[in-house]
């Protein structure tokens, strides 16, 4: 590929991330995150969540409305995890009932063009009346799409779909017929300017377009509305991502009970050895966490400054997040046992401890918050795999960047292999296990 044609659509990525971070910021932040390859062998664009993978002449047709929104329908593919399907819903019926659900949450966040000159119609909606994309996951909206585009003509079938999923189920990229445009490691130009909002929602111009259109009180008027439904909008997206990491944690759940039963797991009382677990938290993050706290500040205060105190009891008891490893060598015995720990940790705090737990083994379940023995009660373990450690740091880092836990509590029997202390990001880890291997970093503590 020429150099210049690089530079060309280098810079039109460029300019569609920035826009998408202004307008969208907690949800197209991961645009930063990718790397943008360019290949004649891809339909339109696709994506394995690591990558976006595009076809460069379609990519050199789009406006920057078309460009913003298909970049963002690739991203909440990656949000909603549609391209970690099962095997068995392989396929362009799959791939349809997933574009629309995409499409929905879309909508939800303010896009709402019916059509597309280089990308075609926008649906948002199955092809059941009143059942909204936004409404369902793409499993449930298979039973909504009742035709399979592959069994029709390559031109009608094409009407159908947006996009490619041939990069889905994280399949490895073979860059061999592909070249690179755009990589995280690129920092958008100085030039960069953004008016906004410019695309998306119920606006397409400018503040200042739009003022020239009205005089007078008109225009006041006006560009609050245009300000609040811009207030509005990003609220509605910060709730949407929320929305969506939880859908998505609820999709992995429905595949993985869909095509394993045995992943059900005894989830009941074993008892386990007794740990001080006042002291053990309170000196662990005491230790790597906090210094200082603002709560209750301290008793000093000149001209209003309020300056922080050492303070530490109940902060060390916040948001910690306990991961309990179900993979295949873990027994009964052992899940027992991790209830128990945690039922432990929580009576002793007699209220006061605020966190979450979570199931694992190569993939996060769904994690519940507790404060009481009764939210331990109604979980439901679900495991059977594989153990991968790193899982837990992905899962925080991609789901959770909003609520970042103060420190992590994993309890496994420590079969398995550790990343690099480096991809913890600096929250302390305390390993509870109940084998006889040592994790290379973080605190150790052995239970029997």
């Amino acid at each position: 590929m020429l150099e210049r044609r690089v530079r060309r659509l280098k810079r039109q990525l460029q300019e569609c991330r920035y826009r998408l971070n202004h307008m969208y910021d907690d949800f197209a932040i991961g645009m930063y995150s990718m790397s943008y390859y360019a290949t004649k062998d891809i339909w339109r664009i696709s994506t394995n969540g690591d990558c976006i993978i595009f076809n460069p002449d379609w990519l050199e047709k789009l406006g920057p409305k078309e460009l913003d929104f298909i970049m963002c329908h690739q991203l909440m593919h990656i949000q909603l995890g549609h391209i970690f399907r099962p095997d068995y819903y392989l396929g362009d019926r799959y791939h349809l009932a997933a574009d629309i659900v995409a499409n929905g949450h879309l909508n939800q966040m303010g896009w709402n063009y019916e059509k597309l000159s280089n990308i075609g119609k926008i649906r948002y909606e199955t092809f059941i009346p009143t059942v909204k994309g936004y409404d369902i996951s793409s499993i449930e909206a298979i039973k909504c799409v009742p035709f399979d585009p592959s069994t029709m003509s390559p031109g009608k079938r094409r009407q159908f779909m947006i996009d490619s999923d041939t990069y889905w189920d994280k399949k490895p990229i073979d860059i061999t017929n592909c070249t690179l445009i755009l990589s995280p490691l690129d920092k958008d130009p100085d030039d960069l300017r953004y008016d906004g909002p410019t695309f998306g929602g119920d606006f397409n111009f400018t503040k200042e377009e739009f003022s020239k259109k009205k005089k007078g009180a008109d225009v006041k008027v006006a560009v609050k509305v245009e300000e609040q439904k811009t207030s509005d909008r990003r609220r509605n997206s910060s709730k949407a991502t929320a929305a969506i990491n939880n859908l998505r944690q609820s999709l992995k759940e429905m595949q993985l009970m869909i095509e394993d039963d045995s992943m059900d797991r005894k989830w009941t009382r074993m008892r386990a050895e007794n740990l001080d677990w006042k002291s053990l938290l309170d000196a662990f993050i005491q230790e790597e966490v906090f210094d200082y706290s603002f709560t209750p500040p301290d008793r000093r205060v000149q001209n209003d400054f309020f300056l922080p105190d050492y303070n530490v009891n109940r902060e060390a008891v916040r948001n910690i997040l306990f991961m309990v490893d179900t993979s295949g060598s873990i027994s009964d015995e052992i899940v027992g046992m991790a209830y128990d720990e945690i039922c432990q940790a929580v009576e002793q705090f007699d209220g006061i401890l605020e966190g979450e737990v979570a199931f694992f083994d190569t993939t996060v379940y769904r994690s519940k918050k507790l404060s009481v023995v009764d939210d331990i009660t109604k979980l439901k373990p679900y495991g059977g795999g594989g153990t991968n450690y790193e899982c837990i740091f992905n899962y925080i880092f991609e789901n959770r960047y909003e609520s970042i836990p103060n420190s992590i509590v994993i309890i496994t029997d420590g079969e398995g292999l550790y990343p690099k202390e480096s991809i913890a990001r600096g929250i302390p880890v305390l390993w509870l296990l109940t084998g006889d291997e040592v994790a290379p970093w973080g605190k150790n503590v052995m239970i029997k």
